[in-house]
């Protein structure tokens, strides 16, 4: 019976330390915040490009579990001293909540810190340069691993977004705009210049980095509560008193910041990402489409898209806003000096534009053409190749992942055609015309050239050309006039300008040569 009871006994105590790690010490609620997110970031334009290096990078079967690398077979001490040579304005306390994180990290995750390690050669210089303008230990770089595992488009369930995962109230409070075109919280920069702030605010409050971080995670009022309730005014003093993820959140960022540094000690190897490592930012002025800087500077859309992420429509509204577009440094003279061209890139399609300045009127006329695939070439090389996008390509001829070779791809280009109006109007009704013949327009000769238009007689199309559909008309705006100006000069109603020019029904906003349709 004595032995019994001890038995019992042993086994109680052994169980004490277990439940209240799995239940109370929180690490288990950040590591799955951590690993929802990381999920979330491979299905990236810019992970999904170098799966191939990932897998590459870390071989699990050549991994260190059994081997001096593990962590589990590092002493404490060793863990300890390691933490203490690291330069850092905050305490970076070892414990063994901090090392089952660090064992996460080396043990089961070595891919994903893998893949971190080659992110963070893109996004902590931006942090380092800003946590420096505010004065804010540079070392909080490591707090965005713990937050969104360097994943701009990271949410949580509780709707905290970006890599600094704010939420609404506190985005907003530190100037972040959040509305149906774009969400600050995912723009690298102006999400890390709002979390320096409030890094920063946190830290005059309590005097602490420790606390700080606690209060970044759970809020100030969590932590108060915590400090009232202990009597202690520092974080392992308050501890018990805290949200259980929070209890885990300073333990997590001790593990990261170990883990960023120390991760050769391990065998582990920073995954050689092909991500844009040297961007530019310009501000835009007009209204454009991701697929309209695409088309142009024959740039994908998806690659916009992952170094833009705060976009939600893939639209820049640069006359509505103060408004950044980022992009790989090679792309930003063209961007600047082709910014007119990309703004009206796609919008006119078989519209007249008149130039009443002289006696020219210009037809956008869109031109269908046969590509035949060539072994070896690609959906951007084809693209490149018309001045189109490949976006629209895909489209065109269905969204398969590769073309191929042999086939024949439908390519559309807009041409411009000069038409000189006193010519024209001096044209009898049985005057002959060049056009250009329907199915020849669907062939190219050897050259990659279009054919030459056939002549044919007009007399046996006059009647087709009378049931034919007027063309549109679009007028160029000039300085002083407004659209109730333009409404008269062209005999239409206000309502119909704003129609068909989807302008602001209230207050219809227009510029100095837009061009304008009016019919």
């Amino acid at each position: 019976m004595h032995k019994i009871k001890l038995l019992t006994l042993f086994t109680f105590l052994i169980s004490i330390p277990i439940a209240s790690f799995s239940q109370n010490d929180g690490s288990v609620d950040v590591i799955k915040n951590f690993e929802r997110n990381y999920d979330s970031l491979l299905s990236t334009l810019y992970l999904r490009q170098n799966s191939k290096v990932i897998r590459n990078t870390y071989n699990k079967e050549l991994d260190n579990l059994c081997s001096p690398n593990s962590a589990k077979n590092v002493n404490d001490s060793i863990f300890a001293r390691r933490l203490r040579q690291l330069p850092s304005s905050i305490n970076l306390a070892y414990n063994p909540q901090v090392r089952s994180i660090i064992e996460y990290y080396i043990d089961k995750s070595p891919d994903r810190v893998s893949v971190m390690l080659g992110l963070s050669k893109y996004y902590f210089p931006i942090f380092e340069a800003i946590l420096d303008q505010y004065n804010v230990p540079h070392e909080l770089k490591y707090l965005s691993v713990i937050e969104s595992a360097l994943n701009p488009n990271a949410v949580s369930r509780a709707g905290a977004t970006g890599l600094w995962q704010f939420m609404y109230s506190t985005g907003r409070m530190y100037d972040l705009r959040i509305n149906s075109n774009i969400d600050d919280r995912r723009d690298p920069i102006k999400a890390s210049v709002a979390a320096a702030k409030y890094l920063r605010d946190l830290y005059r409050i309590y005097n602490d980095w420790e606390l700080a971080l606690a209060a970044y995670n759970c809020g100030p009022g969590n932590v108060n509560k915590a400090i009232r309730r202990s009597g202690k005014k520092d974080f392992w003093g308050i501890y018990n008193y805290l949200p259980r993820e929070t209890r885990g959140y300073v333990p997590a960022y001790v593990a990261a910041s170990y883990v960023m540094n120390y991760y050769k000690e391990h065998n582990i190897i920073p995954a050689p990402l092909s991500k844009p490592a040297v961007t530019d930012t310009v501000l835009v002025s007009k209204d454009l489409h991701f697929d309209q800087i695409a088309g142009v500077l024959n740039i994908t859309s998806e690659e916009i898209k992952d170094i833009n992420p705060q976009y939600k429509r893939d639209m820049i509204m640069g006359t509505q806003d103060e408004y950044y577009i980022k992009l790989p440094i090679k792309y930003i003279r063209d961007f600047i000096s082709l910014e007119d061209s990309i703004s009206r890139y796609g919008i006119a399609n078989n519209l007249e534009v008149e130039d009443e300045d002289n006696n020219d009127k210009y037809v956008s006329k869109d031109i269908k053409l046969s590509h035949k695939v060539r072994r070896g070439e690609t959906w951007t090389s084809i693209a490149r190749r018309y001045g189109v996008s490949v976006s629209d390509v895909r489209r065109w001829n269905g969204k398969r992942k590769y073309p191929l070779a042999g086939e024949t791809l439908a390519i559309y280009q807009k041409k411009k055609v000069k038409v000189n109006k006193k010519e024209e109007e001096s044209k009898g009704p049985f005057d002959e015309e060049t056009t250009v013949n329907n199915d020849a327009e669907n062939q190219m000769d050897d050259n990659g050239s279009a054919p030459i238009p056939k002549k044919i007689d007009s007399k046996k199309n006059t009647k087709k050309a009378t049931k034919s559909k007027p063309r549109s008309v679009v007028h160029k705006v000039r300085r002083g006039e407004t659209v109730s100006s333009i409404s008269k000069k062209h005999n239409v109603s206000i309502k119909d300008i704003i129609k068909l020019n989807r302008l602001n029904g209230r207050n219809p906003i227009i510029r100095v040569g837009q061009n304008l349709r009016i019919k």
